[in-house]
């Protein structure tokens, strides 16, 4: 009984306890209550009333949860572009749920055609009073959530609401050690000033932002204290925030304290702090210009009030400086570009106070003179330099926010007279089509571009940069460009597709100073360090043929410094026919029929020709004259760092979309470097002939005919037709190329090609154009967010990027990307030497490796031991980083142990069920260990003369660091270190001399004496002599005796260490035996308990009649079991009184042979009376 009623008490508080646990998780998950939901910010902006101000609200980053708007509701009604303080305002398209009901709605996001342009699932729930949204993070920025007035609200607005400076406290503070010294400490105050209602009754509450964050929130006047809504130096202190930031306030209207205005209107942004006047400065060569600056607010320090009576305070100085550019610092007059270094403000002091409420007092224009000191050989190629200014540290703490204030760059534009550069272009786009940079068009074809030969593109000498290209045929005999190669210095970068070369690479790299950026698998933009950059776009055309559309783009560095087929740039077309001897040929003399060859043809390097770079030969590469030998590096230094490069160019111009390709990817081994280049030079002398393509022959088409079908595809591209009507220097070249195309070949698909062309063209004119994208930031937008070639219509572009459909990949969904790509060769052909390279992945080459293709390398690593055979095997998969359309590598992973040889079989998929063949790549380490290929069989040898410890090649005779006695003898032991030392025991390390043999000796011996030292007599030594014979039979048998008693001396350090041991396991033992004692005295403890409860015929549910008959067992012995499967544990069945405890096979502890079994027996008598 007594049990059955524990078991009920049990029962209640557990369900009790459940009851309180759901409780707690229903009231956790209830948004309705308080705790459980976010407020939403800046609702009062929300309205769809709020015009968009200066700073708008985005809600694409907002925390996903339950939001409360007090005193607002989501709006119901579309609102128009840019209420809500934002541009795309999100309204609540569906009603919202009754009290209590939780229902998941759709928000529609107004757009520029209709007012639901885009769709959001979020969940509202009615909490009687007020409703709470669960709102999720938009998909743009520029879009917010629109919430407008509830029912108690007060429909006002207020006027003429403005931020301005108001007014200077000051706090007067004895100083505690100095008598009659005095500190006067001012504050600035600024005011959010405005028009109140007429209702006398009502209240404002006023928010403050600062640089778009609140400040102060909820500050609330009346009528009669609108002088107390201000903006202290000290709320600005405890914010974090300094001038030089942009202040408003929002002023809204309400009947209580507590409440939330419904309605709030803001200030216009007023900048507190100094502010330039001229942001931008344009000064000529030689010329100067002036800085002009200006308080919006009134400066003021700290006052000190002498004993004497005299006051004064620490001014304002405004340091002036150029970040980045250490020559250019402010140094000295006579040779810096600042006739002063400095302005100074200065504060009034405290007796002088009431100057700050004459705003002709401090709202002055303080100036500073600015000269440009270069000489005319100075060549400076952004022709930009930026002033940086920079605070001091007044004292008091109302001046700590005008204290280390970094002020905005101020640019200064160097005007120089020569602009013929600006807006230029050189190309060469399809079979080719060229320009020359002043603008000049003609022709190269199979008579002046001869397959094979390497042309001069672009150079200019003066920099040692250029550009070089090659051509093959390609749709019958017009010639296209099929190979590029970009010098500068010592540096090359080449792309070479010729006769089905896949090389994209840098096949020499000393400088670093040629930056490439690969913006999307088929292009790629190299910049020069004068600013000049090439882009190169490749395009397919049939199988597996490959060619190039090429533009370089100039700087001024490149006027009337240019050569090559590029002609001169210096806005002459007249003299852009001029050769390489210097002679110039007649412009007027050539035609679209009539190519000038004979120009063409100058520009041609001979065979064999020391500067033909796409010969790819080492003698060329080798004698490259290096930057360094007409230009110094610019050195820069930028927090405590010193960078130094040979790149001229504003860094900033080249973060265009994309990424760099870094030379030092391809560096770290010259023999790998020198091997690629080997095969690159072989697959050059391939023979064009076994390469041969097959091409369709197409019937040409009129003139007329071609016109018509371009003009369709062209005036069907609606973004063509607004490059051409507002895009500077943009021009119908492409056009014109269409047309002459077709009218040879009859081939449509060029249409396609000249149109991208086109329309590539027109997004780099936008991108070096930023007046024009200022002037149409829309029109820019447009245009430079154009995906390549429209994705093929086999995906969604978005913002300039191309999402594929399935089974298409690339950055223009072009390519087949069922299948994995093929593999032709792996780099260093398999095998990488960690004594050389990090051997950190394996590059593979082949086709194609593209963005975003979603390929996994499935890789197995076997770890070989010395006997080359596998002593641990491991499967892993990691991710195919591609690098070009022609290369890509998988990650090499290692084990933990340090193996012999580490071995990787992998192979590609794309989706796990297609695989490439599998391939090998071995890791070895030159520095000891050979590499032997017999018929296919790999293995490994150990070079004589070396150990190989724990993955690590060690010379013999090289001891352990810090441990003289652990030595390399390869003789011995060639995997581990051999205990080597003296029979006399040392402490201090030993002396080694060795003494070479004479010649004429015929037994070489070595001598090793040791000194070890001596506790009672420096002088005391002992020396041994070890001699040892030339012969290495000989050497070997005398090592072996010597080392026999030494061995002795390991063996018994490791005959100590398994006596340790032993000892160990025997504590341990001992601890086992302890805890099952105690463990069994538990048991028999809580057995003794219950003994106690003696089964009555109530206990077990009979009556009167029932008879319980007890066996002669003690209860002592209750822990005996009837049966010898109940020895073990098992469920308990209904047959058991008692309910027994899991436990583990103890019969063996609690066999107890002299005991007899409990027997409990049930008689009950039937209704029979029996």
């Amino acid at each position: 009984m007594e049990r059955a009623k524990i078991h009920s008490r049990r029962k209640r508080m557990f369900s009790w306890l459940g009851f309180c646990l759901l409780f707690v998780v229903i009231k956790a998950q209830n948004p309705c209550l308080d705790g459980n939901y976010y407020e939403i910010d800046h609702v009062t902006k929300r309205s769809p009333s709020f015009d968009m101000d200066s700073t708008p609200i985005c809600d694409r980053y907002i925390t996903e949860g339950w939001y409360r708007a007090k005193s607002h509701v989501m709006s119901t009604s579309p609102p128009i572009l840019g209420k809500c303080n934002t541009l795309y305002p999100v309204w609540l398209k569906d009603p919202t749920p009754p009290i209590g009901n939780t229902e998941t709605l759709t928000a529609c996001e107004v757009g520029f055609f209709d007012d639901c342009s885009n769709t959001y699932e979020i969940d509202v729930k009615n909490c009687s009073t007020f409703l709470v949204y669960k709102l999720i993070p938009l998909d743009v920025c520029n879009a917010a959530y629109c919430f407008e007035l509830g029912h108690d609200c007060v429909d006002e607005f207020v006027d003429n609401v403005r931020v301005s400076f108001h007014n200077i406290t000051w706090t007067e503070k004895k100083h505690a050690i100095v008598p009659g010294l005095f500190q006067y400490d001012p504050s600035v105050n600024l005011i959010c000033s405005f028009t109140p209602s007429d209702d006398d009754s009502l209240l404002y509450h006023i928010d403050w932002y600062v640089d778009n964050e609140t400040v102060i929130q909820g500050q609330t006047v009346d009528k009669w204290s609108l002088d107390d809504a201000i903006l202290s130096a000290a709320d600005l202190n405890k914010a974090g925030k300094k001038i030089n930031t942009w202040i408003h306030c929002a002023v809204g209207v309400k009947k209580s304290k507590n409440s939330i205005p419904c309605f709030s209107k803001s200030s216009k942004l007023f900048f507190a702090g100094i502010e330039i006047l001229n942001h931008t400065l344009s000064i000529e060569r030689k010329g100067k210009v002036t800085l002009m600056m200006r308080p919006t607010i009134p400066f003021a320090s700290e006052t000190i009030h002498t004993p004497d009576g005299k006051q004064s305070a620490s001014p304002l100085n405004i340091q002036l400086s150029f970040p980045g550019k250490s020559e250019a610092k402010c140094k000295r007059s006579s040779i810096g570009n600042l006739k002063k270094c400095s302005v100074t403000i200065d504060s009034h002091i405290f007796r002088e106070k009431q100057n700050y409420e004459d705003e002709t007092k401090w709202y002055k224009i303080h100036t500073i003179e600015i000269f440009n000191s270069d000489d005319e050989g100075y060549y400076m190629p952004d022709h930009k330099l930026v002033l940086r200014l920079e605070t001091n540290s007044p004292s008091g703490q109302g001046a700590m926010i005008f204290s280390d204030v970094v002020f905005h760059d101020v640019h200064i534009n160097v005007v120089d007279e020569k602009e013929a550069w600006k807006g230029k272009r050189c190309s060469s786009y399809a079979d080719p089509h060229q320009t020359t940079f002043d603008g000049l068009h003609y022709e190269c074809q199979s008579t002046g571009c001869i397959t094979g030969k390497t042309y001069i593109f672009y150079k200019n000498a003066a920099h040692l940069q250029e550009v070089q290209v090659r051509h093959e045929n390609c749709w019958g005999r017009p010639r296209c460009v099929c190979a590029v190669a970009a010098r500068s210095g010592q540096d090359v970068f080449t792309i070479d597709a010729c006769y089905r070369r896949q090389y994209i690479n840098f096949p020499i790299c000393k400088e670093n100073s040629l930056k490439v950026i690969k913006e999307t698998d088929k292009v790629y933009k190299i910049i020069f360090p004068t600013g000049t950059f090439v882009k190169v776009f490749l395009y397919n055309y049939g199988w597996s043929f490959w060619y190039i559309n090429l533009e370089v783009y100039p700087t001024v560095a490149d006027l009337g410094k240019t050569s090559g087929l590029c002609g001169v740039l210096d806005n002459d077309r007249t003299n852009d026919f001029r050769r390489m001897d210097g002679t110039q040929d007649n412009i007027y003399s050539y035609s679209y029929h009539n190519p000038p060859d004979g120009f063409s043809l100058s520009w041609q390097l001979p065979a064999g020709s020391s500067d033909d770079l796409l010969a790819n030969s080492q003698t060329v590469f080798d004698s490259l004259t290096p930057l360094s030998s007409y230009l110094h590096k610019l050195c820069t230094c930028d927090k405590d760092k010193t960078l130094c490069s040979y790149k001229q160019y504003t860094e900033c111009k080249t973060n265009v979309r994309g990424r760099e390709y870094h030379c030092v990817l391809h560096s770290s081994s010259s023999r790998r470097k020198k091997r690629d280049l080997e095969i690159l030079t072989s697959l050059q002398e391939m023979d064009a002939k076994s390469v041969e393509q097959t091409r369709v022959k197409r019937q040409a088409v009129s003139e007329v005919d071609a016109f018509n079908i371009c003009d369709d595809a062209f005036q069907q591209s609606a973004h063509y037709n607004i490059c051409l009507q507002v895009v500077p220097n943009f021009t119908n070249e492409t056009f014109a190329n269409c047309i002459n195309d077709l009218t040879i070949t009859g081939d449509h698909n060029l249409t396609q090609l000249h149109l991208d062309t086109g329309l590539v063209q027109c997004q780099t004119y936008i991108l070096l154009n930023s007046t024009f994208a200022n002037e149409h930031p829309d029109i820019a937008a447009f245009i430079t967010n154009l995906c390549p070639n429209n994705c093929s219509s086999n995906g969604i572009c978005t913002s300039g990027n191309c999402t594929c459909n399935d089974g298409y990949g690339g950055s223009d969904c072009s390519f087949d990307v069922l299948s994995p790509p093929t593999i032709t060769r792996l780099s260093g052909d398999g095998v990488c030497d960690k004594s050389s390279a990090s051997c950190d992945d394996i590059t593979l080459y082949g086709n194609y490796f593209l963005e975003n293709m979603r390929t996994s390398c499935f890789v197995t690593r076997e770890e070989n031991n010395e006997n080359n055979t596998v002593a641990l095997s491991t499967s892993y998969n990691t991710k195919l980083e591609e690098r070009t359309l022609f290369e890509g590598y998988c990650s090499l992973e290692y084990g933990s142990g340090n193996s012999w040889i580490t071995s990787f079989q992998f192979n590609l998929s794309n989706d796990g069920t297609q695989f490439t063949d599998s391939h090998t790549v071995y890791i070895y380490q030159s520095a000891c260990q050979t590499f032997n290929n017999e018929s296919g069989s790999v293995y490994f040898t150990l070079q004589n003369g070396f150990c190989y410890i724990n993955g690590t090649c060690i010379e013999r005779g090289t001891f352990k660091s810090n441990e003289s006695c652990w030595q390399c003898l390869p003789l011995i032991n060639t995997f581990d270190w051999t205990w080597e030392c003296n029979t006399t025991e040392t402490t201090e390390p030993a002396t080694t001399s060795f003494h070479p043999a004479s010649s004429t000796s015929s037994a070489d011996l070595t001598t090793t004496t040791f000194h070890p030292a001596s506790s009672t007599s420096s002088a005391d030594l002992t020396t041994t002599t070890v001699l040892m014979a030339s012969s290495e039979t000989d050497q070997a048998s005398r090592t072996t005796k010597k080392y026999k008693n030494r061995h002795e001396d390991t063996k018994e350090v490791l005959r100590l260490e398994v006596i340790g041991l032993s000892v160990a396991v025997a504590v341990f033992a001992i601890m086992i035996l302890f805890v099952t004692g105690y463990m069994v005295k538990h048991k028999l403890f809580s057995k003794s308990s219950i003994n106690k409860l003696k089964p009555t015929p109530e206990d077990i549910g009979g009556d009167s009649k029932t008879t319980v008959i007890i066996g002669i067992s003690n209860p002592d012995d209750l822990w005996l079991f009837q049966k010898s499967d109940q020895l073990y544990s098992r469920p308990p069945v209904s047959h058991f009184i008692y309910d027994m405890p899991q436990t583990n096979d103890l019969c063996r502890l609690y066999e107890k042979p002299a005991a007899q079994p409990v027997h409990i027996y049930v008689k009950q008598q039937d209704f029979h009376g029996n």
